[in-house]
């Protein structure tokens, strides 16, 4: 089946609508929220300039950390409770605390409001693993890859909207405050959980009724530790997937990196303070990275479906990395804004695409009884590889960025995982492309469990 039949299998999907509603007005709100909170802590004369790579990499932990280490409780949730009630719940807890944060945040540093937004921050984990888990609910197994395409980069694309909105609102001069700002965004978390609630009855997104235990959340937080085992034993007899969330995990390292040099580049080497004073141009480049990332997004929403039907899902992954490789040699050798913006563009191609073809992985390969904990393991591996990347970066950049040989670094570090994975996986592809290509009868069958 060609991908515009999967397309409109999805849009005839009452289900699969709704669900995709509930991501898209939450995730528009993650947009406006964070990049409130980004401005607020850059760009804020309250709390003082923005000078160096670790106050970057140390504010993104402060406020990622406690989202990265919930991954095995959320998932252990996931499994034993109502998806669609922890996806309602969390957006509404997030709207209550936007009116704390609200208050608190023209006054300056407060532990406050920066408490809240971690709350905030982790509460995302609910709503995002909780949506991809339930997508196999909703959704046909033929239509998965296609249906993982459309939600997560319409709802990148959604989160981009918001970043750009609350950009362009304070780059304009608009007299929006930070915490107006943020007020909007509680009114999106507020309708994404009326959506849910509307939209779907109790046991509707998953587990299974005989999979959900009558127990208290306590005791099921207290049983996180054996039912991760469990999870990971799981994980273990699903080679495929476990490979490609292991890429996935080593990339995000990598890709912190390149963010703490662009964020440096773009806040010291690139900026002019005698023409510029006001940082209106580098908010404005900021931007322009938002909206090209965005585009990445949905060029690889386009091209990922078709790619790993024709190519199969391992070898468009070795594809990926081997895109990511080249730009960042190519970026070693420029170090201009202009190759910058071509590299945000080429690398959230790459970032996207393999983020779909793991999604998949996990759905395709994975028992539902062990998917949200497995799910909210990738995105652990995710963030905390990402916030390591920052971390390793922090302490090898220079203040105002400039480091081309680190970037050289990184593309090495490309071409290995490339060359590595190719061979750790060729007889282990991340999910049965026989399903996906017109040339199934020709392959040999799975050797998968």
């Amino acid at each position: 089946m060609r991908t515009d039949g999967h397309v409109r299998n999805l849009a005839s999907n009452r289900r699969f609508r709704h669900l995709l509603a509930v991501r898209l007005t939450s995730q528009a709100a993650d947009g406006m929220f964070q990049a409130s909170l980004a401005l607020s802590v850059f760009f804020n004369p309250a709390l003082g300039e923005a000078s160096d790579p670790f106050r970057y990499a140390a504010a993104v932990a402060i406020l990622l950390g406690p989202y990265s280490l919930l991954g095995p409780y959320v998932g252990t949730v996931l499994d034993r409770f109502s998806r669609r009630n922890l996806i309602g719940g969390a957006n509404l807890a997030r709207a209550a605390l936007m009116i704390v944060i609200c208050l608190t945040l023209p006054g300056g540093f407060n532990w406050s409001w920066v408490l809240c937004a971690m709350i905030v921050l982790a509460a995302n984990r609910f709503v995002l693993a909780g949506l991809g888990a339930a997508h196999p609910q909703v959704v046909p197994a033929k239509d998965l890859v296609t249906a993982n395409s459309l939600a997560s980069t319409l709802g990148a694309l959604a989160y981009g909207l918001g970043l750009a909105t609350t950009g362009i609102a304070k780059l304009l001069d608009s007299g929006v405050s930070y915490s107006m700002l943020a007020l909007a965004a509680g009114v999106g978390y507020l309708a994404s959980a009326c959506i849910v609630g509307a939209s779907f009855r109790r046991p509707d997104l998953g587990p299974p009724v005989d999979e959900d235990a009558p127990t208290g959340l306590w005791r099921g937080i207290a049983q996180t530790s054996s039912g991760m085992w469990e999870g990971f034993k799981h994980l273990g007899r699903r080679r495929g997937p476990a490979l490609a969330m292991a890429v996935q995990g080593l990339h995000r390292f990598l890709y912190g990196i390149v963010f703490i040099i662009a964020i440096a580049l773009f806040m010291g080497f690139f900026w002019d303070v005698e023409s510029d004073p006001t940082r209106t141009t580098t908010i404005s480049w900021l931007l322009v990275l938002a909206v090209l990332g965005n585009v990445g997004v949905l060029a690889a929403a386009i091209a990922t479906p078709r790619a790993t039907r024709v190519w199969g899902p391992k070898n468009w992954i070795v594809v990926l990395m081997a895109l990511c490789a080249v730009v960042a040699a190519s970026l070693s050798g420029t170090m201009k804004p202009v190759m910058f913006a071509v590299a945000v563009l080429l690398v959230n191609v790459a970032s996207q695409g393999l983020k779909i073809t793991v999604d998949t992985s996990i759905q395709r390969g994975v028992e539902d009884a062990y998917r949200g904990r497995v799910f909210s393991v990738n995105d652990t591996v995710y963030n905390v590889g990402y916030l390591a990347g920052l971390f390793a970066a922090a302490f090898v950049v220079p203040e105002n960025g400039y480091a081309p040989g680190t970037l050289v670094g990184v593309a090495l570090s490309y071409g290995l995982i490339c060359v590595g994975y190719a061979y750790l996986a060729r007889d282990e592809a991340p999910y049965d492309s026989q399903t996906w290509t017109p040339a199934a009868t020709e392959a040999r069958p799975s050797t998968n469990p």
